[in-house]
C-alpha cells in the first residue's frame, strides 16, 4: 500500500488527468480501481501522514471485500498510464507516430498522402538533428517510389539518402569532437597555469570541427560547433571568447525555437551561461539586462521550472560573488542545499566551491573547513582536478589561519606525496606547497613574514590568470605578506567595486 500512496502522491496534475480519461481499461470499464483512485487522492489530501485507515475504512463502504486485488490492479494500471502519458514527451513518439500513419495511408492506396507525411518527418528529423530517423524516413520514401514512382523520383529518393547519409558522418564527427572537449572540460575544469598540453588538445579538437563542412546540414549543427568553441573557452578561461561564442548560441537558439523541441532545457542554460559568462568578463550589463528574462522564463513542465529555478540561483551566486558580497555565504549555502538534486553535479560542486572562497574571504574559517572536507570527499568521484587542488589548497590556509599547524604538516606531506607521483601542479601551486613546507619551522612573527614577502617576490614571475570563483593563493600571500586583509586584497585584484 505504502507503494502505491508514494507513486500517486509524486504524480504530477497532467499524468493525473490523462489516467482519469485512459488510464481504465479493463472490460469492466475500471470503476473500481477509478473509485479506489478518487478515494487515496481525497485520503491524502485529509491525512498525508497516514491515510491508509482511512482508505480501507472509504472503500470497505463502498461494500467491496477486494482491496488488496483492486490496489494491486491500480498500481499497474498507473504504471502504464504514466508511461503512456511520458511516451508523448519524446521524439520517438511523435516520430513512430508518423511512420505508422504513412504506412496506413500507403496500404490504403493513398500514396501521396504517405509521400507527405514521411517528408514531413524527414524534415522533422533534420531540424532536430536525429541523422538515424532522417536515415529511416529516407529509405521509406525510396521504397515507396520504388513501387509507386517514376524514374527520376526514385533516383532523387536515392540522391536524398546519400545526402543524408554525408550528413550524418559530418553530424557524428561533430558529436565526437563535442565529447571530447567535454570530457577534457569535466575531467580537469578551467585551465590553470603551465598546463599547454591540455590547450593543445583542446585546440586540435576545435580545429577538426572548424574544418566539418556544416553547409547542408541543420542549424542545430552549428549550434553545436559554437558550443565546441564555447567549451575550449571556458576551459582555457578565455572569458571574452566564451562570452561572444554563448551569445551566438543563444541568438542562434532563439531564432530557430524548433531546436528546443524537446530540450527545453538547452535555452535556460544557455542565457544563464550568458550572463554569468559576462559576470566573468567584467560586463555587468549582461545581468542586468538578462536576469528578469531567465526569472521569468516560460516553464510548464516541472522539471524544466526547477531546472530554471536552480539557474536562476546559480546566477545569483555568481552575482554575489563578482559584487564582493561575501558574507551572503551563509544565504547561498542554505539555497544550494534546497536546490541541490535539480543542478548537476558539476555546477553543484562548482558554486560550492565558491561558496567556500566565499566562507574563507569572510573569516568562516571553521565552517570553511566543515565544507572543503564535505566537498573533498565528493569530488573523489567527479575527478575534476582543478576543483579538487584549489581545495586542497584553501584547506591548507584554513587550518593555518586557525593554527592548526600539525594539520597543517600532514596536509602537507599528503600534498608532497601526490606532487611526486602525479606531478600535476602548476609552478604557483608548487611554490605554495614550499612555502608551507618551511611555514611550521618559522618560530616568530618575523619569520614568518619574511617567508610570505620571498614566496611573494617569487610569485610575481608568474602570470596570475586564476577566475575569482576559486581561491587565488597569490593574493593571500600577498596578504600575509603585506598584513592586509585577503578580502580586500582580493576585491582590489579582481577589480571588484571599480568595475561595477
Amino acid at each position: 500500500m505504502d507503494r502505491l500512496f508514494e507513486l500517486i502522491g509524486k504524480m504530477s496534475q497532467t499524468e493525473k488527468a490523462h489516467f482519469r480519461k485512459f488510464g481504465f481499461k479493463s472490460i469492466s470499464g475500471g470503476e473500481p480501481e477509478r473509485k479506489l483512485f478518487e478515494i487515496i487522492l481525497k485520503a491524502q489530501q485529509k491525512k498525508p501522514t497516514d491515510p491508509e485507515p482511512l482508505v480501507k475504512l472509504n472503500y470497505a463502504q463502498l461494500g467491496r471485500t477486494d482491496l488488496v486485488r483492486m490496489r494491486a490492479r491500480l498500481f499497474d494500471a498507473l504504471l502504464n498510464s504514466i508511461s503512456d502519458h511520458d511516451r508523448q514527451k519524446h521524439d520517438v513518439y511523435e516520430f513512430s507516430q508518423l511512420l505508422l500513419n504513412s504506412r496506413t495511408l500507403a496500404s490504403r492506396g493513398l500514396h501521396r498522402e504517405a509521400k507527405k507525411l514521411l517528408r514531413k518527418g524527414a524534415k522533422l528529423a533534420s531540424d532536430q538533428q536525429k541523422p538515424h530517423w532522417e536515415l529511416l524516413f529516407g529509405k521509406e520514401l525510396n521504397a515507396g517510389e520504388v513501387s509507386h514512382g517514376s524514374h527520376s523520383s526514385i533516383l532523387s529518393s536515392i540522391d536524398a539518402q546519400l545526402d543524408a547519409l554525408d550528413r550524418t558522418k559530418q553530424l557524428t564527427l561533430l558529436a565526437k569532437y563535442y565529447e571530447m572537449a567535454f570530457h577534457i572540460q569535466r575531467s580537469f575544469g578551467q585551465q590553470r597555469e603551465e598546463r599547454k598540453e591540455l590547450e593543445d588538445q583542446l585546440r586540435e579538437i576545435e580545429f577538426k570541427a572548424d574544418e566539418l563542412d556544416l553547409e547542408e546540414c541543420p542549424p542545430s549543427a552549428s549550434f553545436n560547433r559554437i558550443m565546441i568553441r564555447q567549451v575550449v573557452a571556458h576551459t582555457l578561461n578565455e572569458t571574452e571568447s566564451a562570452l561572444k561564442h554563448t551569445e551566438a548560441a543563444f541568438q542562434l537558439m532563439k531564432q530557430h525555437a524548433e531546436m528546443a523541441r524537446g530540450r527545453e532545457q538547452v535555452p535556460i542554460a544557455l542565457l544563464s551561461n550568458l550572463i554569468n559568462d559576462g559576470l566573468s568578463a567584467g560586463r555587468f550589463e549582461y545581468y542586468q539586462t538578462y536576469k528578469d528574462e531567465l526569472k521569468f522564463w516560460s516553464a510548464s513542465i516541472p522539471s524544466v521550472k526547477n531546472y530554471r529555478n536552480a539557474q536562476v540561483f546559480r546566477t545569483q551566486a555568481n552575482a554575489a560573488l563578482y559584487f564582493g558580497e561575501f558574507e551572503k555565504w551563509s544565504e547561498l549555502l542554505q539555497s544550494a542545499e534546497t536546490l541541490r538534486e535539480h543542478l548537476s553535479p558539476h555546477v553543484r560542486e562548482a558554486i560550492s566551491g565558491q561558496i567556500v572562497h566565499m566562507m574563507f574571504a569572510d573569516g568562516a574559517y571553521r565552517k570553511c573547513i566543515r565544507l572543503i572536507n564535505d566537498l573533498l570527499f565528493e569530488t573523489k568521484a567527479l575527478q575534476r582536478e582543478d576543483l579538487r587542488t584549489n581545495l586542497e589548497l584553501l584547506l591548507l590556509s584554513t587550518h593555518f589561519e586557525l593554527k592548526n599547524m600539525e594539520t597543517v604538516e600532514q596536509l602537507v606531506s599528503s600534498l608532497t606525496q601526490r606532487q611526486k607521483s602525479q606531478q600535476q601542479f602548476t609552478d604557483q601551486e608548487s611554490v605554495f606547497i614550499h612555502l608551507f613546507k618551511k611555514l611550521p619551522y618559522a618560530t616568530t612573527d618575523s619569520e614568518q613574514n619574511q617567508l610570505f614577502r620571498d614566496a611573494r617576490e617569487t610569485l610575481q614571475r608568474f602570470k596570475d590568470s586564476r577566475p575569482l570563483g576559486f581561491f587565488n593563493p597569490t593574493v593571500w600571500i600577498s596578504a600575509k605578506a603585506t598584513r592586509q586583509p585577503y578580502e580586500a586584497l582580493l576585491k582590489q585584484h579582481y577589480g571588484i567595486g571599480i568595475r561595477q
